[in-house]
């Protein structure tokens, strides 16, 4: 008798397996904290990098409606290297600049969460208008990037060219990625795909603040800066973008968002 009171007193001081605590480590401190940081932090770049979007996006607009408006007689050594090959492929240019700007609008809308559960035709429809602007803007681009590079495919927009061929070539897998995914109701791996290629698309305004702040503070020629800032524009994007994936991405089948799984953590 006093054996067998022993083994169940002994047995009762042993917590039961819970098949929750491994779920309950998601949301251990400090990760609900360092996640809600993370995600204000994100939303102030990306502010800023849709700002830059749209700035270069009505800047290049306003060159070419002017530049074809005045209709140079040499319009290569009146607009030079650069900007020329953007009037010489004028309606490559517009196809990558009327998009963009679609992406740039849409873009953050994707991720907003109340848009998504309070407006679901509008998400859906916005999504769809996304992910063809998307497929749009990546093949104009490499009409303009792989074909035609600042300072051609021979000399040093080699670098840009292959950079583009690159991050175009994985933004259009992305964007496929997404559409099948959402398509087999499979939402938290459409989700993580939407989040890599917004974080590509958004690779060119990272592009443009690397080549100011370079330009600024180094004397390294454009010609060299263009291509080599794109790669590491597009690798600082997809870096990020795969550390909020891993950060938010919720365990067992992920069904559940990381701020649901954060707040029931919280509230015991």
């Amino acid at each position: 008798m006093s054996d067998s009171l022993s083994v169940t007193t002994a047995d009762s001081a042993v917590p039961p397996a819970c098949p929750k605590a491994a779920q309950n480590d998601f949301s251990a401190a400090p990760m609900p904290t360092v996640r809600r940081t993370l995600e204000v932090l994100g939303w102030v770049v990306v502010a800023w990098l849709v700002i830059v979007g749209l700035t270069s996006i009505v800047g290049r607009a306003g060159f070419l409606a002017g530049a074809l408006e005045l209709a140079p007689a040499d319009p290569e050594g009146a607009l030079g290297p650069f900007d020329y090959r953007y009037y010489e492929h004028a309606v490559a240019t517009t196809l990558h600049l009327i998009p963009a700007l679609a992406i740039m609008l849409l873009g953050p809308l994707q991720f907003i969460r109340g848009i998504r559960t309070k407006y679901i035709k509008f998400h859906r429809l916005s999504g769809y208008t996304f992910m063809v602007c998307g497929v749009i803007g990546a093949l104009s681009g490499i009409i303009l990037g792989v074909f035609n590079p600042f300072m051609g495919v021979s000399g040093q927009g080699f670098n840009e060219s292959m950079a583009t061929t690159f991050f175009s070539g994985y933004t259009l897998f992305a964007l496929f990625m997404a559409f099948d995914r959402i398509r087999n109701r499979m939402i938290p791996q459409h989700r993580e795909w939407m989040i890599r290629s917004w974080a590509l698309m958004l690779a060119v305004t990272t592009e443009r603040t690397l080549l100011i702040i370079l330009q600024i503070t180094t004397e390294i020629d454009i010609a060299v800066l263009f291509g080599t800032t794109f790669w590491m524009a597009g690798v600082v994007n997809l870096v990020a973008a795969e550390s909020w994936i891993n950060l938010t991405r919720t365990p067992g089948k992920g069904t559940r968002h990381w701020k649901d799984a954060d707040a029931r953590a919280l509230a015991r």
